[in-house]
């Protein structure tokens, strides 16, 4: 059979992909194949991503980023795998092709199912289901993708394509390796990133975004440990404050003409539970009245800042200090007034208005020159490269809370004799 014949044979290769002995060209058929595997990745993602941006949890992979990880480290082993099985294993077993292309399709079609069926599960999984999701993560890739690529292959890896050069065992080993243990070192460097949210999440109060972090947690890493406990125990403690919450939610609802404070204990929750849509549609028609208390500006100032909305972040703060201001002077007006700066100056500062920034810091400072205080503005020195101020305060919050500040001021001016080897002040007080 000459050129001419095959390619009427076959319409979806042109003539360039035929050499001089007649076989098509393999590397047009793993460039389409390539190409078809990252779209199949990107839809991958972009529908996991949208489960998960529904409040849902889709096993095993949980993230979008992750499943596009594992696809497509999967990729060059399912390359290798469908160019053998579409041209060695066709042409010589015909019958075992067929059977081993039915099994990945039928293996494909079960693992859809169940992923659409348990699409938006939002409970806390158990151990058996992280480890079981554990095996699924490349169990998974390497049947869609094989799948996948069999169908492209089919197409564009004809008959006519003979003769494929054969891959060394280190090649398939590099492809295995790549598979299996480059996802699982990035799925661990995603739950470190985790477990540190989920600290800093519960310390402030939000509950809610650390029940779902904590959830992802237990299904990627169920070994992993959240403040010296294991994640499963503290997914267990988020669910039932979550439920206490919710059920107190549920009864301040009964309230037929809810006031403003019962609105802002409401908002309160909601805001703690990780709903802050929910909270700002609450507070927002008592915020425009004249006489709205500081507490429920405040909060919506906390709100905006969560969603790193910094112009409205920024606009509620300034209105709660004004409020507290009005008000007679007493303990939680100056804690109320301190909090409201440190929210100013925080909004300043990620707006790049550092000078505005400073100012909010010192007059917190001034009111209360506490440890917290002075490390803050430590920290606001140390990002703004002014590096002796940012010594002065980490030592004043070392010495006036030894215990909480130690640790962390020695990192910073650590860290400060890092970034400015020359300044000499840093290293004279840094030593001592």
């Amino acid at each position: 059979m000459n050129n001419r014949e095959t390619a009427t044979l076959n319409p979806l290769h042109d003539s360039n992909d035929f050499n001089t002995s007649g076989h098509v060209n393999p590397s047009r058929g793993r460039t389409v194949s390539f190409l078809f595997a990252i779209l199949l990745t990107c839809l991958a993602g972009w529908w996991l991503q949208n489960i998960r941006s529904a409040g849902g949890l889709s096993l095993p992979y949980v993230r979008s980023d992750i499943i596009i990880v594992s696809f497509l480290c999967m990729l060059p082993l399912a390359l290798l795998l469908t160019e053998w099985i579409c041209v060695e294993l066709k042409r010589r077993r015909f019958q075992l092709f067929l059977l081993v292309q039915s099994l990945f399709f039928i293996g494909t079609v079960i693992i859809l199912i169940q992923a659409v069926n348990n699409a938006q599960s939002s409970s806390t999984f158990s151990s058996s289901d992280a480890w079981e999701s554990l095996v699924l993560r490349p169990t998974v890739a390497f049947f869609v993708m094989t799948s996948f690529l069999l169908v492209v292959g089919n197409l564009v890896l004809t008959q006519e394509t003979t003769q494929i050069k054969s891959k060394g065992a280190l090649v398939w080993f590099l492809a295995l390796l790549t598979a299996l243990v480059i996802p699982r070192f990035y799925v661990e460097s995603r739950v470190d990133e985790a477990v540190i949210k989920i600290e800093e999440y519960i310390a402030s109060g939000r509950l809610g975004d650390a029940r779902r972090l904590t959830r992802e947690v237990t299904v990627l890493s169920p070994w992993v440990q959240i403040d010296s406990k294991p994640a499963g125990d503290v997914a267990h403690d988020l669910d039932r404050a979550c439920y206490d919450l919710e059920q107190s939610l549920a009864f301040m609802k009964l309230r037929p003409v809810p006031s403003e404070e019962q609105t802002y204990h409401a908002a309160r929750l909601h805001t703690i539970l990780g709903q802050p849509a929910k909270a700002i549609r609450l507070l927002e028609p008592w915020s425009e009245k004249s006489s709205t208390s500081p507490l429920t500006l405040q909060l919506l100032g906390n709100i905006y800042q969560h969603q790193e909305n910094w112009a409205n972040s920024e606009r509620y703060f300034r209105r709660s200090l004004k409020a507290w201001q009005k008000l007679p002077k007493s303990e939680q007006q100056q804690v109320g007034i301190v909090s409201a700066w440190k929210g100013i100056a925080f909004a300043e500062r990620k707006r790049g208005n550092y000078e505005a920034a400073e100012n909010a810091y010192l007059s917190a400072l001034s009111l209360a020159p506490t440890a917290d205080q002075h490390f803050l503005l430590a920290q606001f020195y140390e990002d703004t490269q002014q590096t002796a101020k940012a010594n002065k305060h980490a030592q004043q919050a070392m010495v006036l809370n030894p215990t909480h500040y130690e640790t962390s001021g020695k990192k910073l001016i650590a860290s400060l004799q890092k970034q400015h080897f020359g300044c000499l002040s840093v290293w004279r007080h840094g030593s001592q």
